[in-house]
């Protein structure tokens, strides 16, 4: 966490007062990197000679990954969860968590609401992310962005650790880091489909944009992951026929070029179009923004190709 003071008590006694299950929290304070502190350390060191289940680390500085992969590490429970220092969530959240997670889960997830600064998109967003519930939907839509807020879920410390922790494989996100790589080694989530964590929303979070959230970086983290999948399938590493539209197809294009992915051919498409014949050998990559023309792509495919289809945005 970082300058957290104002939203920190509250979202420390969200999990302190959380029924039916035995907590300990891991509370990382990662500073600026020119010192600055709102208070938010001294506060924690106070609040912990009074709750033994709170211990404070201190964070180097290092941003999120470095913080969550340091709490990872100073971890000895077998489950593991995470917990924004500005958000909230209901008493109930983790034991109906644990409740869900079944022997063939490493982890489990739930759906989240906006507050705050809400926005229309946000809500779209929340929206689709929320309609992924089981681990096939999740697995499906992985390249379109992240399937679940990686916050709302309770993991299997193992798990974590085999699909690397938090240490990121690139300039981007660490929450599409790991949901890329958690698949990739063919780790299983499910969603459980009610609200449990509420997202606190303001007009400057990374979330928005910029830096490492911004599209340019985001489509970097899902082409990497989509070289290293292509290149696992065999000898000869698979191309991509490539589907979109206008800027996103030419930027799509140039980008799996970069990473080294064979785009046989690429064409645009739009909704109400024939699609186009795909390339031999090839495997379908579609990229839309907007589900609905993702889906209708799939339904004017071939039951052979739906099968092969990748989705993207």
């Amino acid at each position: 966490m970082r300058c957290a003071r104002r939203t920190l008590p509250w979202a420390l006694r969200d999990v302190l007062v959380q029924r039916g299950v035995d907590v300990r929290v891991l509370a990382v304070v990662d500073v600026l990197a020119d010192g600055t502190d709102d208070g938010s350390r001294a506060w924690l060191e106070e609040a912990a000679r009074d709750e033994p289940r709170l211990r404070v680390l201190r964070g180097a500085g290092a941003g999120a990954a470095a913080a969550l992969q340091q709490a990872l590490d100073a971890c000895e429970a077998p489950l593991v969860s995470h917990m924004e220092a500005d958000d909230r969530c209901p008493p109930d959240r983790l034991a109906r968590l644990h409740a869900s997670l079944t022997d063939d889960l490493d982890a489990v997830t739930s759906r989240a609401a906006q507050f705050g600064a809400r926005t229309p998109g946000m809500r779209r967003y929340l929206d689709w992310q929320n309609a992924l519930l089981t681990h096939e939907d999740m697995e499906r839509e992985r390249f379109v962005e992240i399937p679940a807020l990686h916050q709302t879920g309770l993991y299997r410390r193992a798990a974590l650790e085999d699909v690397g922790g938090y240490r990121t494989l690139g300039p981007w996100p660490v929450d599409i880091d790991v949901w890329l790589r958690w698949f990739e080694r063919g780790r299983r989530v499910a969603k459980v489909p009610r609200v449990l964590y509420r997202w606190r929303q303001h007009p400057r979070q990374s979330t928005r944009g910029g830096g490492q959230h911004d599209l340019s970086s985001l489509r970097a983290a899902k082409v990497a992951a989509l070289a290293r999948m292509l290149g696992r399938a065999g000898d000869e590493p698979t191309p991509v026929h490539l589907v979109s539209t206008g800027r996103t197809l030419e930027d799509w294009a140039a980008a799996l070029g970069a990473a080294g992915v064979e785009v046989a051919a690429r064409d645009a498409w739009k909704p109400g179009g024939r699609p186009p014949k795909r390339a031999p050998g090839a495997r379908f990559l579609a990229v839309y923004g907007t589900p609905s023309v993702r889906a209708r792509f799939a339904e004017a495919l071939s039951i052979e190709e739906r099968a092969g289809l990748i989705v993207a945005a």
